[in-house]
């Protein structure tokens, strides 16, 4: 179960990444803040990990970065999640925060394509 303190934080969350047609970009620190940690170490970004995980989140790349100012994709939307989860799969290299960019492009088109009514402008 998730605590109590951070249940409203994700909730609100996965609601901003829902408004963005399931995929978002941010960076590590709004994370971190989410939690209301200090600084992101490896047992914080592990706690961010955990708690994506709880809230039904899915982020790339498949390790949250310790360094604040890395970016990461989260994604709520089912197809997305499976192409995430497939590039999880490969296990390639450290994404470098281009490479986050280039994927949440691609992301957000390919849930643009699946959802009725959206476009990609919309997300």
């Amino acid at each position: 179960m998730t605590s109590p303190t951070t249940t409203p934080v994700y909730a609100s969350l996965v609601a901003a990444i829902e408004e963005k047609n399931g995929v978002l970009q941010a960076d590590v620190r709004r994370l971190r803040d989410i939690l209301g940690a200090g600084r992101t170490g490896s047992t914080v970004a592990r706690t961010i990990e955990t708690e994506l995980a709880r809230a039904g989140i899915l982020h790339f790349p498949p390790t949250i970065p310790t360094s604040q100012d890395r970016r990461v994709v989260l994604c709520t939307h089912p197809i997305v999640k499976l192409v995430i989860e497939t590039l999880r799969a490969a296990d390639v290299e450290e994404p470098t925060d281009a490479d986050i960019t280039k994927a949440q492009v691609s992301l957000e088109l390919m849930a643009a394509a699946f959802s009725p009514g959206k476009t990609a402008e919309e997300a």
